[in-house]
């Protein structure tokens, strides 16, 4: 198998550090088949109701408490408007023929990592957290295992750090136990910095939810994000194979100048990060990277977006069919539309 990575765009991933030289030299030459392509020429554009324009989309505000109703029913608007989005292109990959047919990835082992703390976060719907991040909250069903929680908790001088939590199903009681944690994802948020924080899209609290999702076929869990690490703004990713142990290290997707949203899915050693494009200047463009090892190698970045203002993007994933879907702004009195396009991975 050959895997291209851009080197210029990414961290270097733990795992190359494992791997005997003449094995990378074989990851990394022969770059010339790309690992996806699109389905379509171009976007489509559908009569779908956008996301963002049902219900309106909310500016993040930092001071927004996260224990009060406001924040509460804007968290809620904000997990609806995701999983409407999820809605509207499950469809289109249903109905793709390379969502029942499957990749001959490359799952690369497990890093050997630390186990995961067990201090329990308390037994209530969320995990216990007094610095939890106001709308920043994402809960998903790890079947037959429990729930997985990830946010963005202050961690002072207007940074922030990206942790996570388990709440473990009781098998013997049927039951869900106490959420065990804070397992942390990423510490690196290098705070405001400078004047341009708000341009870079975030200051302190005031920046998009990370996503979170649980593979139904391996059980691992995916995240991607934006933050401003020490290298700069970008997008980034990170994963959890074991319930029990901590998050191997975060992969940069893509560095840029400005923070947006990153959306994640998977199915199987298929992952795929749709987001805001970092570098995009001017009108923001949607692109979505690529894996096929389980998250552990990121091998293509396609741009996904035409011209146009493009925001807030979501992305399915099942077998090698892939759909990317997003809300395009032609002018700005005007209703977002919402647009799609679809991918095959190779």
């Amino acid at each position: 198998m050959t895997v291209c990575i851009p080197g210029s765009e990414r961290r270097r991933s733990p795992i190359l550090g494992l791997i005997p030289g003449l094995l990378v030299s074989a990851f990394l030459v022969g770059c010339e088949k790309p690992s996806a392509t699109w389905v379509d020429a171009e976007p489509v554009v559908t009569s779908m109701p956008s996301p963002m324009a049902h219900p309106p989309f909310v500016p993040y505000d930092s001071t927004l408490d996260a224990s009060s109703p406001a924040a509460a029913f804007l968290e809620t608007q904000d997990v609806l408007r995701e999983a409407g989005a999820t809605t509207l292109l499950r469809d289109t990959l249903l109905a793709m023929a390379a969502s029942r047919d499957s990749v001959n990835g490359a799952s690369l082992p497990a890093m050997r990592m630390a186990p995961a703390p067990t201090t329990s976060l308390g037994d209530g719907e969320w995990p216990a957290d007094t610095a939890r991040c106001a709308r920043s909250l994402r809960v998903v069903v790890a079947p037959t295992r429990g729930r997985v929680a990830v946010w963005w908790t202050k961690a002072g001088n207007s940074r922030v750090h990206l942790v996570a939590a388990w709440r473990d199903t009781v098998q013997s009681e049927g039951r869900l136990g106490a959420w065990r944690g804070p397992i942390l994802v990423d510490t690196l948020d290098q705070g405001p910095r400078d004047a341009q924080a708000d341009v870079r899209g975030a200051y302190g609290c005031a920046r998009p939810a990370p996503s979170v999702a649980v593979d139904t076929v391996n059980g691992y869990v995916h995240v991607a994000y934006a933050l401003t690490g020490p290298e700069g703004p970008g997008v980034f990713y990170a994963h959890q194979m074991d319930p029990r142990a901590a998050f191997e290290p975060p992969v940069a997707v893509l560095y840029g100048e400005r923070l947006g949203e990153a959306r994640v899915a998977s199915h199987g050693d298929v992952v795929a990060v749709a987001y805001e494009d970092p570098n995009s200047r001017g009108r923001i463009r949607i692109g979505v990277a690529f894996s096929r090892t389980a998250g552990h190698l990121f091998e293509e970045r396609l741009s996904a977006s035409g011209g146009t203002d493009a925001r807030d993007p979501h992305v399915v994933v099942r077998g090698r069919a892939i759909v990317v879907g997003w809300s395009d702004y032609a002018t700005s009195n005007a209703e977002p539309t919402f647009r799609l396009r679809k991918a095959v991975v190779h």
